[in-house]
């Protein structure tokens, strides 16, 4: 199953950095509304896989995870009726060590951790765009181990102000 997006939390061009701006100059009003119009979430129930650009809250069910967590959180803070609130802070403890499974959620958006193994989520990020490693992960079947892959970037396309030499990759390209 796929969760949709609903609405958008801002305008798109609201949304764009200088950075992305550069990058997306070239298109078109309908890329841009295909891109917008993705899915915040991409579930794989035979693999009991959910894939997110940032993360969810440990907790809260899928279809009630807010935009704004989904796309930028790193961290989460436990509050004092035991429920979990997302940050983009890099501060507090990821919130991929509490998240409860049972699916497995693969995410990414936290190059400062690196790569980032849980019991039931993955972190990919291992700072491409900052000239460390592309990381993927291949998924056979349900009952096979994922794979993780890294190889090196090509170029240093952004400059990373934490751990700018650090690197993620493990024994060689294949995890």
């Amino acid at each position: 199953m796929v969760y949709a997006r609903n609405s958008l939390d801002a305008s798109p061009s609201a949304q764009l950095n200088s950075v992305a701006s550069a990058l997306v100059g070239d298109f078109q009003q309908e890329d841009i509304d295909f891109l917008f119009n993705q899915p915040y979430t991409v579930s794989v129930p035979s693999f009991n896989v959910i894939v997110v650009h940032a993360g969810l809250v440990p907790g809260v069910p899928l279809h009630s995870q807010r935009p704004i967590d989904m796309n930028t959180m790193r961290g989460v803070v436990l509050g004092s009726d035991g429920s979990y609130t997302g940050t983009p802070s890099k501060a507090v403890g990821p919130w991929a060590a509490s998240w409860p499974g049972p699916q497995h959620v693969y995410f990414g958006h936290n190059a400062s951790r690196g790569l980032q193994r849980h019991p039931f989520a993955t972190g990919l990020d291992t700072g491409c765009v900052f000239g460390r490693e592309l990381t993927g992960v291949m998924i056979n079947s349900p009952s096979q181990q994922p794979v993780l892959y890294s190889v090196p970037a090509k170029q240093v396309y952004a400059v990373s102000k934490v751990h700018p030499q650090k690197s993620c990759m493990l024994e060689g390209k294949k995890h």
